[in-house]
């Protein structure tokens, strides 16, 4: 697994509860487990932050999940400049 590189730009870093949590939703070690774990934080993900940490948006784990109804998606406010989600297990 390589190293994530928690920045300014990727927000703060998922705590192990997170990281537990979101090896439950996706393959644990792997770039999906951590952007579930991001999208998990409080404050939720944009995929500004997603593509600033693993270089590409990884929707498609993120909207299977809402689709096996293992989650649920908040859009969150962000002073208009993008998108923020945050998933919510159920």
């Amino acid at each position: 697994m390589r190293t994530h590189v928690f920045n300014k730009q990727t927000g703060p870093k998922p705590n192990r509860d997170l990281l537990k949590e979101a090896a439950m939703l996706a393959r644990p070690q792997t770039d999906d487990c951590v952007v579930v774990a991001m999208a998990l934080r409080p404050n939720g993900v944009t995929q500004n932050e997603v593509i600033a940490l693993v270089g590409h948006p990884h929707r498609n784990k993120l909207k299977k999940l809402i689709q096996d109804d293992k989650v649920k998606q908040v859009v969150l406010p962000d002073n208009g400049r993008s998108t923020r989600i945050r998933l919510v297990r159920k």
